[in-house]
């Protein structure tokens, strides 16, 4: 048995190192360690309920549009208010740009430049892959950054700032716009769109939006001009997925949570929502979700328990604890959140065949 520890995860929001143990090439355990304590569940104790626009969005300097939203949505449905539609629009269109902008941000620049390591040295693609993704001098970092910032300009005229804006409200936002800013806003927009159909994808929105298959994308995939699968930096990285085998790693439980993203004034969400599992979608019943502390540095008296009702008090020297994070699970099983899971719930053919041959 081999033990190893591989951390600290710099790039997620807070420390992070996982110990193995190895057995026959196999993990065998893991353990996912946080060692640092947050406890804003804590910190917003006792505050005014509005005080939580102004601290949930610290729980992430990536993401703290998706903290304000929850935290305004969370006061909307304290107080009974409704939105109205204009403040609903506004409110998905803040959130979309900035999860678009973290889409760019991992795969730019947290996830390809891994394929830059000297352990790729050998493979066909590592030059070409220092040459695009090399972090801070790549050509295609150096431009997924430029293009990042200036779509994030976006926010400055949608909601004043980023990070940590200020605008959003469980009443909408609070920050009218202009017919002179909507112009400026679709310009941006348009600016964008050329990004992602240069340098991202290398072909019209349209055509990859249509891709409904393993088979459609292989054949996209190798459509380039002289068939040359470098072309465009998704198809780079269909190329590097390929050769590594990718699809064989990190399968996940398989099963997939989503409750849905940008609510629509006429109701629903413009994302679906359900759990996935074994190509079936079902309803979410999130009476079923438990946050269990057992191997936390955190009390878990009465054992696993409902986010509503659960206690975040720390215990630092409880015997066999080895984190700060708790366990979410619902109905006691692990589940897979973020954007495989809301296209799963939407019926996004590509993905759903993907997944269903695959995994996560």
């Amino acid at each position: 048995m081999t033990r190893l520890l591989v951390g600290p995860f710099n790039r997620v929001e807070g420390d992070l190192e996982v110990t193995l143990d190895v057995a026959d090439g196999r993990v065998a355990s893991a353990h996912v360690n946080a060692p640092m304590y947050r406890g804003f569940e804590q910190i917003l104790r006792g505050r005014e309920p509005h005080d939580a626009l102004v601290y949930v969005p610290r729980i992430c300097g990536i993401c703290s549009v998706s903290q304000s939203v929850a935290a305004a949505r969370a006061l909307a449905a304290l107080g009974g208010i409704t939105m109205p539609a204009n403040g609903q629009h506004v409110t998905n269109v803040i959130l979309a740009t900035e999860n678009l902008a973290d889409h760019l941000t991992h795969f730019y620049l947290f996830f390809m430049p891994d394929f830059v390591r000297p352990v790729y040295a050998s493979r066909p693609w590592h030059a070409e892959a220092v040459r695009r993704f090399s972090p801070q001098t790549g050509e295609q970092v150096r431009a997924a950054i430029a293009a990042r910032q200036r779509w994030f300009t976006l926010l400055g005229t949608l909601a004043g700032k980023w990070p940590h804006t200020q605008s959003i409200d469980p009443g909408g936002s609070t920050r009218a716009i202009d017919a002179a800013e909507r112009v400026r806003l679709l310009a941006r927009v348009r600016e964008f769109r050329r990004f992602l159909e240069t340098h991202t994808y290398a072909a019209p929105l349209e055509q990859v939006a249509a891709l409904d298959s393993e088979a459609a994308l292989d054949a996209w995939h190798h459509s380039a001009p002289l068939a040359d699968p470098l072309h465009g930096d998704l198809r780079f990285f269909l190329t590097v997925a390929r050769d590594a085998a990718l699809a064989t790693l990190g399968a996940g439980p398989g099963r997939f949570l989503s409750y849905g993203a940008y609510p629509q004034p006429q109701g629903g969400t413009a994302l679906g929502a359900g759990v996935w599992h074994a190509g079936a979608l079902s309803p979410l019943d999130p009476a079923a979700i438990r946050e269990d502390a057992t191997y936390a540095w955190l009390s878990d008296a009465g054992g696993p328990q409902h986010p509503r009702s659960g206690v975040t008090r720390p215990e630092p020297d409880k015997p066999g604890a080895y984190t700060w994070n708790k366990a979410p699970r619902l109905a006691g099983e692990v589940v897979e959140t973020g954007a495989i899971a809301r296209q799963l719930a939407s019926g996004h053919p590509l993905i759903v065949d993907l997944v269903g041959r695959y995994g996560g």
